[in-house]
């Protein structure tokens, strides 16, 4: 039976509070805390969870993007944090970390009658985890789940069946393709084809955490210049050139770069298209793997760069699409490892690039040289093979954003549904509206 939480409930009093693994705390928010009815808070305001977030991986919050419904307040979204003691919040450094402003809710199971207070002089209220020690899970399934009743309002009805729930699915994953499009639409009114992919394919190789750093390397390494200096050199010379100015400009190089087991001093090209090197600072190297880290990745740009040095990035990728197999145009997207070692860019990230940025990007780009970009749409019967071959790339690799949604939204039976990457990027479009992310 679903209950109203209450403050200083404490359940079963043979459970002790300093018993209970904060871990455990966090998994039971994730599964339960959206079957409660309400949640009170300290003074009596009620709080009820439509989403309860998604597990951060980072320091931070425990759950980021959550969706809350705040009596007297409506939609509420940002960070939860979870603790075994209210005080704890203190135990632990939150009040001083800039890290935690975005929390708008402290869940705890032991709490006290106050709110929380954010480094920012903000205020987060406070509820008790006590109850969902006591709620046994509930039969999997998405009905009566708070997701559905705001989906709803937003043209995507709670489906009936796996196979109404994969036509959902695919229908979001359109909407997400759609929309990916109309923002490489913005890009090109305001600058070049090459570069607009170049930094669509910068980011992709960013990962979550080194998104934004990447897309400035881009910025300050713009294609055309790059490009240029390139093909001013021999052959031979070219890939490790562009390796050695992208490594030096990241700011991740101190003197020079190692390449090979070798120290070199670069000179960077002059002229407009090369800025300021970025800091070392400006990367996120906190819990990124060694196979992750941005000079591998950097390292896997520079040979799409090379590859397609004489056609142009677009040129080439075009070319690349011809055939209409996935398999093709994720082949010249991937990067194999120096000797045996781990791939650059490998075969899962070269699909992801493929769906999430070259298809789209493709898609948006106008028919016909000279025209004014801003006034030109695709053709829809230029742009549909792109499309199709975008419909015909299978699953991708799983992140934590399609299984935390899928497992909020979907019951155990209908996940094999998400048997495509159309409907992978559907799960994406569905998290993109919980999340108001941009």
């Amino acid at each position: 039976m679903v209950r109203e939480s209450r403050p200083g409930y404490r359940g079963n009093e043979t459970r002790r509070g300093s018993d209970i693994p904060e871990r455990l705390l966090a998994r039971l928010w994730q599964r339960r805390a959206a079957r409660q009815a309400w949640f009170r808070a300290h003074g009596g305001q009620r709080v009820r969870v439509i989403y309860p977030g998604r597990p951060g991986l980072t320091a931070g919050p425990d759950f980021r993007d959550a969706l809350l419904e705040v009596e007297g307040v409506g939609l509420v979204r940002g960070d939860v944090e979870i603790h075994v003691r209210q005080q704890d919040w203190k135990a632990h450094g939150h009040e001083g970390d800039p890290r935690y402003n975005g929390v708008v809710l402290h869940a705890a199971l032991e709490t006290q009658p106050t709110d929380t207070r954010l480094q920012s002089g903000g205020i987060a209220p406070v509820v008790s985890l006590a109850p969902l020690m006591d709620d046994s899970d509930t039969p999997d399934g998405p009905a009566g789940h708070p997701l559905w009743e705001f989906l709803g309002a937003r043209g995507y009805t709670r489906p009936e069946t796996a196979d109404e729930a994969g036509q959902l699915l695919d229908r979001a994953g359109d909407d997400r393709f759609e929309m990916k499009s109309g923002q490489f639409r913005t890009y090109l009114a305001e600058q070049e084809a090459e570069q607009t992919l170049y930094q669509g394919i910068m980011e992709g190789l960013g990962y979550r955490q080194n998104q934004h750093p990447f897309q400035l390397l881009a910025q300050r390494v713009g294609y055309h210049a790059l490009r240029s200096a390139a093909l001013g050199l021999p052959e031979e010379e070219r890939l490790h050139a562009v390796r050695s100015w992208l490594t030096a400009m990241s700011g991740l190089s101190v003197s020079g770069l190692s390449l090979d087991g070798e120290s070199d001093e670069v000179t960077l090209p002059k002229g407009k298209g090369f800025g300021r090197p970025l800091g070392a600072d400006s990367w996120r190297l906190f819990r990124v793997r060694p196979s992750n880290h941005p000079l591998r990745r950097i390292a896997g740009a520079a040979v799409l760069i090379v590859r397609f040095l004489e056609t142009g990035i677009v040129g080439g990728l075009l070319k690349a699409c011809e055939s209409g197999k996935p398999s093709h145009l994720t082949l010249v997207l991937a990067v194999p490892g120096e000797g045996r070692g781990t791939a650059l860019v490998g075969q899962g990230r070269a699909r992801d690039l493929a769906v999430n940025v070259v298809l789209p990007f493709l898609y948006a780009l106008p028919e016909g040289e000279g025209e004014p970009l801003s006034e030109v749409r695709s053709d829809a019967q230029t742009s549909r093979p792109y499309l199709a071959l975008w419909g015909k790339f299978g699953k991708l690799q799983e992140n934590e954003v399609t299984r935390e949604v899928a497992e909020q939204l979907l019951p155990q039976g209908w996940r094999e549904t998400v048997n495509s990457a159309r409907r992978q990027q559907g799960l994406l479009h569905l998290h993109h509206l919980i999340s108001g992310a941009s």
